[in-house]
Order: C-alpha cells, then structure tokens, then sequence
C-alpha cells in the first residue's frame, strides 16, 4: 500500500469493537474444580489481521435540493464504486469494469481509471465511504464536484488500514446527461517535522472535524495561521465539519483565471454545522446565517453560502447552496 504517512492502524480499535479482546465472565469468577484445584483458565483467542473485517460501504445520501443532482450522483457513485472491491478484485481491470458499470464508456473507463492513483491503492480489498460532496464550479457546461472520501484497505499483513482523498471531479454536460471526464486525486506535502502549536490545537479539536485531504493539508502546513485561528474561534460556538481545504480543490476559481484563496491556502470550506448539513432542507437558515457571520467576526474577508446576507463580504450563488466557503485576505 502505498502512502504509508496517511494512514493509520486500526487494528486494536476494530478488535475492541468486534467483542475479540478484553476478560470474559469465566475468567472474572473462576469455580474450583473437583479437586479442589482451579480449573485451567479458558484460553483467550486473538484475531489475526485478516480475520478483522472492513468497515461497511455506506452510499452516500443525496438531498432533494441539490441543484445539479444528476452531476453530483455521477461522480460521487463513481468514486464509491472504484474505490471499493471485495477480496481479489484489486487492480486497473476490475476497476475499469466497475467504472463501465457506472455509465462509463468503455473507450474511456482506461484513461479515468489512471487518473484515480491513490483510490485503487488501498490492498487486496477496501471499502470507501464519502464524507462530504460539494461542487468546486459549476457552469452552463462543466462542473467540478468535490468529494472528500475515508477508506480502508487490507494491508499488506492482513490488517486493516485507513486513509482517504478527495477528488475533483470534472465533468461534462452532454445530450444524455452529465459525464464524468476527469479526475484529479488531492496529493498532500508531508506533516510538518515540527507543527507547531496552532495547528496541533486544530487537528486536535474535537469540534473540528477534517477528512483525511484536509488534516493532512493542516498537518503538512497548507492553512495559514489567519484561518487557522478562525477555526479555533468558531469552534468555541459550534461543531466545524470541514469539507476542503487545500488540495483536491480547482487552482482557479473555476472558469476563470483567477487564483483560488484555497490554493493561497487562505480558505477552508464547511459542509455541515452542528451536524447539520448546509445543502440539508432541515438545516435551519439561522444557523448557517450565524456561522456565517460569526466567521467574517473571526477575520473572513469572503463568505459565500446559499444565501446572500447583507453587509460586505459576502457572496451567493449555486455553487454555494451546499457549502460554505471562508476566505481570509492575508497569510498572517
């Protein structure tokens, strides 16, 4: 497996979860055996790597306000799919299969399935299960959907490993529908030897919550302090599921030539607060409308989300009607 730095063992977690490790009842209460000499004490069993299962795959939900459902459901079903395979159904030959199945072309199944690298890495088998969806542009046609995604793999020994991308996902409107063309797997820098304070209370954070792309783009230094910092103050009010942050994003604000804040690493996106989605119907405006206030008080220079707030710095539009993008003006 490759990208050893992004993931992470799980073993004892798994063993502890499946019931295979700790004391049982016999060995709390022992009885004396006839002799009046304890009885042998049960032989506790161990699992073995390979005998710890994957997580399930879970597909990810859809809510009935997207605004382009038919473009966002094409890539997210597509990266599930090539990023999950049972046991013996590793390699570019059954991902190009499972590409096809997918609505694919079969004269472009190859090419895409070269492009996924990192997601048909995980070992002998894996399971992917998508964090968060968001569109990075979105035009008459062409759009890019951004999928943050965690995964596990069956390690070389027979454990299970974790890790996790996020994709940009480029495609194309056509006579039939939207078609994926393009897929752009994020590639963080390593951590950071020394991280420094800042960004170990970020990663850190129970109320921060990063995908895999994301605490790898903070740990490797790929936030600025300014946002950095933000976190940190809005995470005293709510629970922060971030969604992006470096890479896995366009490095254009999309259909323009104007250079992203998140490739200045001057932006982080959020998809839910609280544990409410911002695309969910159920969210509350007030909620939402609150963070975002709360983050151009916290230094926000931009702010987009699904509505338009009065005041400056803020900005609406469809991209944004699941997301809420966070920019910062400076690098300090």
């Amino acid at each position: 497996m490759t990208e050893p730095a992004r993931r992470t063992l799980l073993r004892v977690a798994a063993a502890a979860g499946l019931g295979l490790v700790g004391c049982t009842s016999e060995e709390a209460h022992e009885e004396p055996g006839p002799s009046g000499t304890p009885p042998p004490k049960p032989t506790s069993v161990s699992p073995t790597p390979s005998e710890i299962p994957l997580p399930s795959a879970s597909p990810w939900p859809f809510a009935r306000t997207e605004v382009e459902p038919q473009a966002k459901r094409s890539a997210v079903r597509l990266l599930e799919a090539l990023g999950t395979w049972p046991a013996g159904q590793e390699g570019t030959g059954p991902a190009g299969e499972r590409a096809q199945a997918q609505g694919v072309p079969s004269a472009s199944a190859p090419g895409l399935v070269a492009q996924a690298g990192p997601l048909l890495a995980a070992g002998s088998e894996a399971t992917t299960r998508v964090i968060a969806a968001q569109y990075g542009g979105l035009l008459a046609t062409r759009a890019s959907v951004l999928v943050a995604l965690r995964q596990w793999g069956r390690g070389a020994d027979g454990g299970v490993e974790a890790g996790g991308v996020t994709v940009d996902v480029r495609l194309d409107r056509r006579p039939g529908g939207w078609r994926v063309g393009e897929l752009n797997p994020s590639r963080p820098a390593p951590a950071l030897t020394r991280p420094g304070a800042l960004i170990e209370r970020v990663v850190g954070h129970d109320r921060i919550r990063l995908p895999p792309a994301a605490d790898a783009d903070v740990r490797a230094g790929q936030l600025r302090p300014k946002p950095l910092r933000a976190l940190l103050t809005l995470a005293e009010t709510y629970e922060i599921d971030v969604s992006v942050v470096h890479t896995g994003h366009p490095r254009n604000v999309f259909g323009t030539s104007r250079l992203s804040d998140h490739t200045r690493m001057r932006a982080f996106d959020v998809w839910a607060v609280n544990g409410r989605a911002v695309i969910d119907p159920e969210t509350p405006d007030s909620l939402v409308d609150r963070f975002m206030r709360a983050a151009a008080r916290a230094g926000a220079y931009n702010i987009g989300g699904p509505r338009l707030l009065g005041g400056g710095g803020f900005f609406s539009d469809r991209v944004h009607r699941d997301h809420l993008h966070i920019a910062f003006d400076s690098d300090t």
